[in-house]
């Protein structure tokens, strides 16, 4: 760059910054969630991204003997072991989907304990003034669902997940 370019750089980004004081501030009326949307069959879910501490590509699961039908078993994931749960069986939904569990997320309140489910579909942000309380026939552990009809989301607390599988597990031990 030559000194007369970098002169008008130089005042274009000045002029910019000064225009920025004189501008009314642009107040955002709404905080926005950040979803993870998951299928399960033909079934789509939101899942809260901050309740998450990973996802990942289903890794081998070793089937564990357990009285309990939502525990698929053990997998590795990310240097450690991890006990994975289906999200559909969690949810009361098992019957949705015959198609194998490809994707794990880690619970952020537990980080050894994964959901698993069929699809991630990709991530989506939503003013939390969208999010609707849940109506009769939600499914457990459902907290709001986004938008209506058929293209309705339930969103699900993943945290509440982990605490009912935590729960489970200190009582069955």
């Amino acid at each position: 760059m030559n000194e007369t370019a970098i002169g008008l750089k130089h005042e274009e980004l000045k002029r910019a910054f000064d225009r920025s004081f004189q501008e009314a501030p642009v107040e955002r009326d709404h905080e926005l969630a950040h979803l993870l949307v998951v299928r399960i069959g033909t079934a789509r879910f939101a899942l809260r991204v901050s309740d998450l501490a990973g996802l990942a590509r289903a890794q081998s699961v070793m089937a564990v003997p357990a009285a309990d039908s939502t525990l698929l078993g053990l997998a590795g994931l990310k240097g450690r072991l991890v006990a994975v749960y289906s999200l559909a069986a969690m949810i009361g939904s098992a019957a949705l989907t015959t198609e194998p569990e490809r994707w794990f997320v880690l619970c952020r309140a537990e980080d050894r304990i994964a959901l698993a489910f069929t699809t991630a579909e990709g991530t989506m942000m939503v003013p939390s003034s969208e999010l609707c309380p849940v109506s009769p026939g939600a499914p457990p552990h459902a907290t709001d669902a986004i938008g209506t009809g058929g293209s309705q989301l339930w969103l699900l607390n993943v945290s509440s997940i982990a605490a009912a599988i935590v729960q489970s597990t200190e009582r069955a031990g």
